[in-house]
């Protein structure tokens, strides 16, 4: 039922942007898509636990085993370091090849100019 409503809504509107306010199929397009792009960031936004909630997926058994056994299991003595360069290298390497990529844009930008 919801579908339906839905779909009527939208035809009702198509209707009067194009044929009544005269907007342009590609405009309405634009924003259509940026009308779903904007409801599927507030379902994901109304979904996301409660800050601070004990419920969250934060508060579970990584971080204490990372406090725990991260020095036997890395062999590191820091535990920051042993947590980047070990448990999250992936992620890492790809935050460094982010950032590296953002300065040689930057530079490549400034250079031609």
């Amino acid at each position: 039922m919801l579908y339906i409503l839905l779909a009527v809504f939208v035809v009702i509107l198509t209707f009067i942007l194009r044929v009544i306010i005269g907007v342009e199929p590609r405009t309405l397009v634009t924003l259509y898509l940026l009308a779903g792009i904007i409801v599927l960031f507030g379902f994901t936004v109304a979904e996301m636990p409660t800050f601070g909630s004990l419920d969250n997926p934060t508060f579970n058994e990584v971080p204490q085993r990372y406090l725990e056994q991260g020095v036997e299991e890395t062999g590191a003595v820091n535990i920051v370091s042993s947590v980047i360069i070990d448990y999250r290298a992936f992620d890492t390497l790809g935050e460094a090849t982010v950032l590296f990529v953002a300065i040689a844009a930057v530079a490549a930008t400034l250079r031609s100019h």
